[in-house]
């Protein structure tokens, strides 16, 4: 179920492109200048607007791969501790995400992070209830 959440979180965060919650005066305002507006950065010209396209991009690339390593992870919960360890690093990368995005972000990708971590939680909760291989 993650792995699907996860989907969609990444599907929904590309749909979103270009990533400009206003289309007000002000909002288009603030884009315009963000495109205007260049830096040298490693020895090229890059835009506000330019790191901010390449950033949201970059977001949708790895919330795919975090579906993609998510199904393929619930194919090895019978492997142990590894995979095991694998799913709290997920609980806690999108516990971090649902955090940070009810601060800086909105409510859809907090409540899309929230939903990934309670799957992996009860994940959990439902590894330690499943009877071990060895006594079965």
């Amino acid at each position: 179920m993650a792995a699907v959440i996860a989907a969609l979180f990444a599907l929904g965060h590309q749909r979103g492109r270009p990533w400009l919650p206003g289309q007000d005066a002000a909002s288009r305002a603030v884009a315009t200048h963000m495109q205007q507006v260049r830096f040298a950065v490693a020895g090229l010209s890059r835009s506000y607007f330019e790191f901010y396209q390449g950033f949201g991009l970059l977001v949708t690339v790895f919330l795919a791969i975090e579906a993609l390593l998510l199904w393929q992870l619930g194919t090895l919960a019978e492997r142990g501790a590894a995979a095991r360890a694998m799913v709290v690093t997920h609980l806690a990368a999108f516990t971090a995400v649902a955090l940070i995005s009810a601060r800086y972000v909105f409510a859809v990708p907090t409540a899309l992070a929230a939903a990934i971590a309670a799957c992996t939680a009860m994940a959990l909760v439902l590894w330690e209830r499943a009877p071990s291989p060895a006594a079965a």
